[in-house]
């Protein structure tokens, strides 16, 4: 970890290790900056962090001077890259690194300086009267044909990514806006996020983001403890725990602000440590200790709890979600890299032609033009002046040898295929309405040459959903039908009231051994509230679209308008409800957004808002405050508190006294009766929504009921959804009544499970309760420690709700929770049940369950390893479930030894472990369950096929290694016959370097095997920091690398060291959460998902869509296309633009080197603009050398553009070779026939000179847009278009021009005019188009015909990489 001690000089300074020398990592030397700046921005900012011995303190509550002004944006953040004063300097700096641009840049100066220096006046004095620059009498071309293209290209360039900073900055001001609670001097308000400081005390509501990093004060929970995500993070959407800190005394709101002082260390990179104190105000003047299960992370999201405060002590910049994120940095593409090297070559060579020129010139002047009597006596005297006018002169003659244009093309190119991206159809996303986005497209080509992709599995390769599938009971294998079981050997269909012995206490088991937190009212709560509303419901049913016997989640409420007054808390006003000033000083009405994806239907019949009425739970794990309710349609009255809301919408007062103390009663019973209600407007304050990311942040007042609310989220019906379960169809049945009831009982299971809403710390355990709850054991929750599970039978009648029953309900005493370690693989579960017998339930990894097991289960454990084989095959998740009974004796030993356990000092950790250890034994197996995790759609194919385009895929996670490696089994990342290494817990150098040996050895020796390499955070750790070279070296010949347990800087550090090989290998990362931000921008192509874990992925990200599987049309369609596109594009300026300046350089020859142009100015400015533009950009646009099909079908088709191989040398030289012939058979089939028989006039005159550079002109545009053609694959009529339309547009350009005498440049009057009117001049163009194109052709066929690669006639890099390859094989 990295500190920073306060000095008076410099503000701050850095304190290194103890010991050794230490050099850190590139990372941490950025993570040091920008925490440098970040701090010392709050220092200016007048900010309430000071440091003392290296740690930060931080008033609680802020300052105690209430007449010091607060300063703003201390929380803030900014991902943009420029601001209004940077944006010019700094981007003009970066778009002048370019060759051509400065380039030209230089060029335009030489002409203007070495042009007509008239001076109209003496007040003016020139470079030419210092002696410094010769002034000519005029410039060999016009200094306007530099300038004008420079000018153009700089400023289209500017303002493409100026208007893709914007974009950035608005995005930003999206989160710094959002409206946080925040309680300051004792009393509450709304301010923006980004003015939350350290020491504010902030107040978050249930399914809201945190805005900062806090330090956890207060909570709902009577236990003091508040449940979070953490997906934005590590990319885990498991429930975590967090807890207050303990012994912190119980205060008023309005006192909190003189608790006392947080003294924490300086943020650090790392999520999972947090190093501090709490030094409490008093006579007592205790310290509590801070540790990182206090502490709330900006980027997580409360869930189960319905409010916390916490205490800022990280802001802004400072977080550690934002120190885990890379600066905007700017991407370029890889073929910018050849393009440089062309212009580089291309700039030599003009260098050395004018060179040559030079020296001719010289020698004429020496050695022909004395001899030359008519031209006078030659100067006998030579000066520097005389040698700047000719070299220079020479200079920009031949400076259009250099394509200026192209910039800008490349530009046009690659936001027109952008949006192309964004308008492709398969690309869009119906349900969510959600298109590609492409927010960098410098970036489209490099989406062709991607060589290893970095993938995250949470929400990316996976949908993050369990679906219960199949189980082993007793030796039996029975398959998961939504309500009932079918015996796989008999077809039986069994329900709960067919369940043998052993069925229910399988599923008896499954009901109770977990830590499922139930989100919602309890059961009773929503029977009651459904016999409340039953005439509302008849009512509301005449209006719905689906059939009546369709239940839905809307006619359930969570509590009946009786139990929700006598339930409510004795104040005028809750922390959840208030009305406040908005940031933008108007009062606006927010929802509690607890707008739930599970509300969907399955047969399509519509999707409806969850209704969270007023609840108070009498769980001890949920305690929830008097909400907003917001009905979903008029036809549904609903009626809180005992007054009528209204438009539907239920009011709160808008006054709350401070004395509220903030905590929750743990029974209905000890809870006074709420009062009154008024019905004035009131406001849910929400930061976030819960589960909308694209409407994130809620800014807008609420509509009327009769039109959608504003900000609310309504999910398309889909039983995908990541709080639902998703069983295997429901296989339809011979009889209608079955088929009736079984629809009818799989919706009203479905309602009452969406109404428990049930939250777990893994997606395991819920899939596993929620089938329980389909087949009728419905765990309703739990009441301190008393856990509820009510046995539903089955009902015929589908028209008789089956909550009119009164079904048996079991309690259980939950006694001890023995937690999953990734060591034991297993958790285990003490009970009491309601006879006072104790029972030990345990489940786990098979591997780790069955030795546990008594003698007596030795058969049935063979049975059941036989079905858990047969479930691995189908990539199913195992666990085994047993249990035994726990004696009274055995009972009492156990807690002793737990309790020595729990208070040792020393290795209490294995000392719990082997406690657990000696219960958990001589067990009576159960069963098996096999759980799916719900892959995202054709991932698997998606992931072979860009394996079979060459794309090696690292799947870097911050999940366990069982679990991703079971993941990356069923999608197809690891071979099923591949070899699996594991590098797990290596702490230090020497082990790791044994463990790289022994991979290559095994990769050497095992040719043609395929081999995957897995290795989890803290041996990666070990290999960045110690051996990342050799890591590096080996696991690029792995054919898949899977990292676990990653931090998102770590992430983004393997990304770094991939990209830092000799190799060049081109990276692409793909993610969808805030942990991937990091990863993302590192890469050189960020991919981003549009998924549920919000859209900072996206939006930081160079691409972005809404389904993994749209990654395949992308590369393998797309990026192919752009690549060709562009290689084109390139390959084929340089070619026009040597054509163009070789026939110049050849006429020098005839001309005594003169440095005299044979084109006009107009066409030295129109060529790139006008008579050669049009059809490149449209080809570089609409080029495709095979079909989108078959690109598809066809992966390996992908080789064929990586590496950039169609810019290699080979492909240059061969175009330039064909602009060196084009140019000499076009100038002397011209100079020929001007030199032989000059009469083709149809007058019978001989041509002028302006004739030769007219007609050379219009040959040259027609050859080249010919050529264009010729090696065009996709010819559509709109192509051929383009270049007739290019030939004309120099036609009628030039007719125009002729026509007026303005004798500016050379005289072309009519000259035009008459090469229009002659035979000879026509039939002249035929023979020499013919000539050039000839040879072009005729090897393009022979390539077809014969299949001729470019590289096996021209062998270059890549042919030698493959020789030196076969010979080191061969040597192996």
């Amino acid at each position: 970890m990295n500190f920073f001690g306060h000095d008076y000089l410099s503000g701050f300074r850095r304190i290194d290790r103890i010991g050794p020398t230490y050099r850190p990592p590139v990372w941490a030397e950025h993570e040091s900056y920008h925490l440098k700046e970040a701090l010392l921005w709050n220092r200016r900012k007048g900010s309430r962090v000071s440091t003392r011995n290296d740690w930060l303190q931080i008033q609680i509550g802020g300052p105690e001077d209430v007449k010091k002004k607060r300063a703003k944006g201390q929380n803030r953040i900014k991902s943009t890259k420029y601001t209004l004063i940077t944006f010019l300097p700094q981007n003009l700096l970066e778009q002048f690194r370019r060759i051509a641009n400065f380039y030209f840049l230089v060029m335009t100066i030489i002409s203007l300086l070495i042009g007509k220096c008239s001076l109209e006046s003496s007040q003016y004095i020139s470079l030419c009267d210092l002696h410094i620059f010769p002034c000519p009498a005029d410039s060999p071309v016009s200094p306007m044909t530099s300038l004008l293209p420079l000018v153009f290209v700089i400023a289209v360039t500017a303002a493409k990514q100026g208007y893709e900073d914007v974009l950035r900055y608005r995005t930003d001001n999206v989160v710094n806006a959002s409206p946080v609670t925040v309680i300051r001097d004792g009393k509450e308000a709304i301010i923006k996020s980004e003015d939350v400081g350290p020491g504010d005390l902030v107040v978050v509501e249930r399914d809201c983001d945190v805005p900062c990093d806090l330090v956890l004060l207060r909570s709902t929970d009577p236990h003091g403890k508040c449940f979070i995500t953490t997906a934005n993070l590590d990319g885990e959407s498991n429930l975590k725990t967090l807890l207050v800190p303990r012994d912190l005394p119980t205060v008023d709101l309005s006192e909190m602000h003189k608790l006392g002082m947080i003294e924490c260390e300086s943020p650090t990179t790392d999520l999972y440590s947090f190093n501090g104190k709490i030094e409490l105000k008093g006579v007592e003047g205790r310290v509590l200790p801070l540790s990182a299960e206090n502490v709330l992370l900006r980027g997580s999201r409360v869930k189960n709890t319905e409010c916390v405060i916490g205490c800022a002590v990280y802001t802004g910049m400072i977080t550690k979600l934002q120190l885990n994120s890379r600066l905007t940095r700017n991407k370029n593409a890889s073929s910018e890299t050849y393009i440089n090297r062309f212009l580089i070559v291309i700039l030599v060579a003009l260098i050395a032609i004018v060179t040559l020129l030079y020296f001719l010139k010289r020698y004429n002047e020496l050695f022909v033009i004395p001899k030359l009597t008519y031209l006078g006596d030659a100067t006998d005297s030579y000066s520097v002046k005389q040698f700047l006018q000719d070299y220079l002169s020479f200079l920009i003659l031949f400076n259009y040898l250099i394509p200026i244009s192209l910039y800008v093309t490349i530009e046009l190119q690659r936001v027109i295929g952008s949006l192309f991206m964004e308008w492709d159809q398969e690309l869009y996303e119906s349900e969510t309405d959600q298109p590609c986005v492409v927010n960098t497209s410098n970036l489209n080509e490099e989406l062709g040459q991607i060589n290893i992709l970095f993938s995250d599995k949470t929400g990316t390769l996976t949908k993050n959903e369990m679906n219960f599938q199949q189980c082993s009971i007793g030796g039996s294998k029975f398959l998961f039908k939504k309500t009932r079981l079918e015996d796989e050997e008999t077809k039986a269909l069994l329900d709960i009231n067919k369940f043998n012995a052993n069925q229910r206490i399988f599923f008896q088991a499954l009901s109770i051994c977990h830590t499922v937190q139930v989100a919602s009212g309890s059961l009773e709560e929503a029977d009651a509230s459904k016999e409340s509303a039953a005439g509302a419901a008849a009512a509301a049913a005449t209006n719905k679209t689906g059939p009546p016997e369709m239940y839905s989640i809307s006619d359930i409420t969570e509590e009946s308008q009786t139990s929700s007054q006598q339930s409510e808390l004795n104040v005028s006003h809750t922390i959840e409800n208030s009305v406040s000033s908005h940031p933008n000083n108007g009062n606006f009405t927010a929802t509690s957004s607890d707008v739930n994806p599970l509300l969907v239907s399955d047969d399509g019949y519509g999707v409806e808002r969850r209704k969270r009425p007023v609840v108070v739970k009498r769980s001890p794990n949920f305690a929830r405050a008097n909400r907003v309710h917001i009905a979903d349609s008029p036809s549904i009255p609903t009626e809180l508190n005992g007054g009528g809301a209204t438009n539907g919408i239920s009011t709160q007062p808008n006054v709350r006294p401070i004395s509220l103390q903030f905590q929750r009663s743990t029974s209905e019973r000890d809870l006074p009766q709420f009062e009154e209600a008024n019905a004035g407007p009131a406001l849910g304050h929400r930061r976030a929504h819960s589960y909308g990311a694209p409407n994130a942040y809620l800014t807008n007042p609420l509509a009327a009921p009769s039109s959608p609310p504003v900000g609310v989220i309504f999910r398309s019906p889909s039983t995908a959804s990541r709080e639902s379960y998703a069983a295997p169809t429901f296989t339809r049945q011979p009889t209608m009544l079955v088929r009736a009831e079984s629809q009818r009982r799989k919706n009203e299971i479905r309602d009452f499970i969406f109404t428990l809403d049930y939250q777990a710390s893994s997606p395991d355990e819920k899939a596993l309760v929620e089938a329980c709850a389909n087949l009728g054991m419905v765990y309703t929750g739990d009441d301190d420690e008393v856990l509820r599970v009510r046995i539903v039978p089955p009902h015929m009648d589908y028209k008789r709700p089956f909550t009119n029953a009164k079904p048996k309900e079991e309690t259980f005493q939950r006694l001890h929770v023995l937690e999953f370690t990734s060591d034991r693989k297993r958790m285990s579960v003490i009970v009491k049940d309601a006879e006072g017998r104790r029972w030990i339930y345990t489940k786990g990894a098979e591997s780790y369950v069955f030795p546990l097991c008594a003698n007596s289960s030795a058969d049935l454990v063979t049975k059941t390893d036989a079905h858990i084989s047969d479930f691995a095959r189908l990539g199913l998740r195992t666990l085994a479930i047993a249990r035994r009974q726990i004696g009274e004796a055995e009972y009492q030993d156990f807690l002793t030894e737990l309790a020595q356990a729990n208070s040792s000092l020393e290795n209490r950790k294995q000392l719990s472990e082997e406690c657990y250890a000696k219960i958990e034994s001589n067990l009576d197996l159960l069963g098996a369950t096999a759980v799916e995790d719900a892959l995202q759609d054709d991932v698997a194919d998606t992931l072979v096929s860009l394996q079979a385009a060459g794309i090696k895929i690292w799947v870097l996670t911050g999940d366990k290694v069982e679990t991703a490696l079971n993941i990356a089994l069923s999608c197809g990342h690891i071979p099923p016959d591949a070899k699996k290494y594991f590098i797990i817990d290596c702490k230090n150098r020497e082990e790791m370097l044994l463990h790289l040996n022994a991979l290559d050895r095994e990769i050497i020796f095992g040719i043609g095997q395929e081999c995957a390499l897995l290795i989890d955070g803290k041996s990666l750790g070990v290999a960045l920091a110690e051996v990342s070279s050799e890591f590096r070296d080996v696991a690029v010949k792995c054919t898949a690398v899977l990292c676990c347990r990653l931090s998102p800087l770590q992430k983004s550090e393997v990304v770094s060291l991939i990209k830092s090989s000799n190799e060049n290998y081109n990276t692409a990362s793909i993610g969808d959460g805030a942990n991937d931000v990091s990863m993302i921008q590192e890469a050189h192509v960020g991919i981003g998902i549009m998924g549920r874990e919000g859209r900072q992925a996206a939006r930081c990200a160079d691409f972005a869509f809404a389904k993994f599987c749209m990654l395949k049309r992308l590369l393998l369609v797309h990026g192919h296309y752009h690549s060709v596109r562009l290689c084109l594009l390139v390959l084929y300026f340089f070619y026009k633009n040597i054509v163009f300046m070789g026939i110049m350089f050849l006429f020098q020859f005839h001309t005594l080197f003169s440095s005299s142009s044979v084109y006009d100015s107009l066409f030295l400015t129109l060529y790139n603009v006008i008579y050669t533009s049009l059809p490149i950009l449209f080809i570089a646009i609409t080029e495709k050398p095979y079909t989108e099909e078959k690109l598809m079908q066809t992966p390996q088709l992908y080789k064929k553009n990586t590496d950039n191989k169609q810019l290699h040398w080979p492909f240059f030289l061969m175009w330039m070779l064909f602009a060196i012939y084009h140019s000499v058979i076009i100038f002397y089939f011209a100079f020929c026939l001007f030199s032989y028989n000059n009469v083709i006039l149809n007058y019978g005159q001989t041509v002028a000179f302006s004739c030769f550079g007219t007609l050379l002109m219009w040959t040259v545009v027609v050859v080249v847009n010919l050529k264009l053609w010729l090696e065009s694959m996709y010819l559509s009529f709109w192509y051929i278009f383009t270049i007739v339309i290019s030939i004309l547009g120099f036609v009628i350009t030039t007719v125009i021009y002729n026509v007026i005498n303005l004798d500016y440049d050379t005289d072309i009057y009519w000259a035009y005019n008459n090469l229009l009117a002659s035979l000879p001049v026509w039939l002249w163009i035929l023979l020499t188009s013919v000539a050039c194109l000839v040879p072009d052709f005729t090897i393009r066929m022979l390539q077809r015909a014969l299949n001729i690669k470019h590289f096996s006639i021209f062998p270059g890099k890549q042919r030698k990489m493959k020789m030196r390859e076969k010979a080191e094989n061969t040597y192996l």
